[in-house]
């Protein structure tokens, strides 16, 4: 057997007594204004989400049947983010803000209406304006902020919702803050695009996406009553509950054993009501986890699963 040329298998003296490792891998990092622009939209999507459940929690008081069926209203998420594939995004986001702000402020009986127009959150419109603008190498970084900024504001709507502490304050930074941050989506000179509706049943239908869909079920109507708690503790534990799960996702195996957990917790909730908010802000924290770490499907805007806007883009 002919032996390997001198390149390939070297034969001198080592060189260096330590032995030679590949360098550790490159994080994607976003520039600064890239940075700064996608900080707008996390905090733009927890404001959504902080309205949206802090609706939802105050129409589980008064019906849980009531609160199941607005919400299935999340199931039409993508459509606000089509619709902003034709019209304007910020347009869009401003209206969606003005009219549950003030739905909420008019009166209690208005949770309901209030949560239904806020329910179908921007989460889709931002990540479609995120596609749209930042390449792909950089993308998975700009979709963790904006997953992160979700969690957030779910978690502090939904504990200040059940809390009963007074909604007035909130609403009303959130009319102020509001058009600020919608200002960020306004169009960068690229074409507008977002995903189809079969890239969402495809991704239904992988097997990540139908457990953390059951799973994230399951825990909902195992935490649909709170426990009897002060308001602070309420939000307290919603917190610290996503601070175990940032703790524990390293350890577990896979993706979907963190909201396995939270499921187990809220389970225990049966027999220590108090675990029910450390649950819920567990399966916060471990839905955008999960679909962190099993892989995205569909984000790439490259994949040539997206619809472009009027003008065929």
């Amino acid at each position: 057997m002919p032996k390997l040329p001198e390149e390939f298998a070297p034969t001198g003296p080592k060189l260096s007594r330590f032995p030679i490792q590949s360098a550790p891998p490159i994080r994607p990092r976003l520039f600064n204004d890239e940075m700064r622009w996608v900080l707008q939209l996390a905090a733009l999507a927890a404001l959504s989400e902080l309205l949206a459940w802090m609706a939802l929690a105050w129409s589980i008081r008064w019906s849980v049947w009531t609160a199941v069926a607005i919400g299935t209203l999340r199931l039409t998420r993508p459509f606000w983010a089509l619709l902003g594939a034709r019209v304007s995004r910020a347009a869009i986001a401003v209206a969606s803000f003005t009219a549950a702000i003030l739905l909420s402020a008019m009166s209690l009986r208005w949770a309901p209406l209030s949560a239904a127009i806020a329910l179908p959150a921007l989460g889709d419109l931002l990540a479609s304006a995120i596609g749209d603008t930042i390449t792909v190498e950089r993308r998975a970084t700009a979709y963790a902020w904006l997953d992160i900024g979700q969690g957030l504001g779910a978690a502090l709507g939904f504990g200040i919702g059940f809390s009963g502490l007074p909604q007035l304050p909130f609403l009303a930074v959130a009319l102020l803050i509001a058009p600020v941050l919608a200002r960020s989506l306004r169009d960068r000179g690229t074409p507008r695009s977002t995903w189809p509706l079969a890239a969402y049943v495809s991704t239904l239908r992988m097997p990540l996406g139908t457990q953390l869909a059951v799973l994230a079920a399951l825990c909902a109507g195992l935490c649909a009553h709170a426990a009897e708690l002060p308001s602070w503790a309420l939000v307290a534990a919603i917190l610290i509950g996503m601070a175990l799960a940032a703790r524990i996702e390293p350890l577990v195996p896979n993706a979907i054993w963190l909201p396995r957990l939270a499921v187990a917790l809220a389970v225990l909730g049966l027999l220590w009501p108090p675990s029910r908010m450390l649950a819920m802000g567990m399966m916060f924290a471990a839905i955008p986890s999960a679909v962190a770490r099993g892989g995205r499907r569909g984000r790439d805007m490259n994949e040539g699963s997206f619809s472009g806007d009027r003008d065929g883009h």
